[in-house]
């Protein structure tokens, strides 16, 4: 007779699993647990990642304003660009595929007729969304969960 584990997995009413068993990331096979939609989102995802690199350089740009590197603006716009940057990698470093299959869930349009009427509203919608999911992520990794 085969033993069985101590701990049960899968099974309704079961305790989550520990902390060595929790799946995070692309790296770890996360986005396959994350239920996704009929579409996909990669485009999507493509367009959020270009507003996160613009909101963060703006961001840090505006920051710069007020000290010394105000006075070479040519340095400030250089060295916000970097930032933003590399901050929107780390944002989105190992969470890209987990952030399209998030967003694939709200991209809608079955047929060519729908898809045609609808692309211009996912276009504004699910990338949105994709931004907020990537942040939310973003900051979720910063807090070390």
């Amino acid at each position: 007779m085969p033993r069985q584990s101590p701990r049960a997995t899968g099974v309704a009413g079961s305790a989550p699993p520990p902390f060595d068993d929790v799946r995070v990331g692309d790296a770890a096979g996360e986005f396959r647990l994350i239920r996704r939609g009929g579409h996909r989102a990669w485009a999507y995802v493509v367009v959020a990642f270009a507003l996160e690199i613009c909101f963060v350089s703006f961001d840090i740009h505006d920051l710069l304003q007020h000290t010394r590197a105000a006075h070479n603006p040519d340095a400030t716009v250089l060295l916000s660009a970097a930032a933003g940057i590399a901050l929107s990698l780390w944002v989105y470093n190992d969470r890209w595929r987990c952030i399209e299959a998030f967003s694939s869930r709200f991209c809608f349009g079955s047929g060519w007729v729908a898809a045609l009427l609808t692309s211009h509203l996912c276009m504004i919608w699910v990338p949105s969304i994709a931004f907020v999911y990537a942040n939310y992520r973003g900051l979720r990794k910063l807090l070390g969960s």
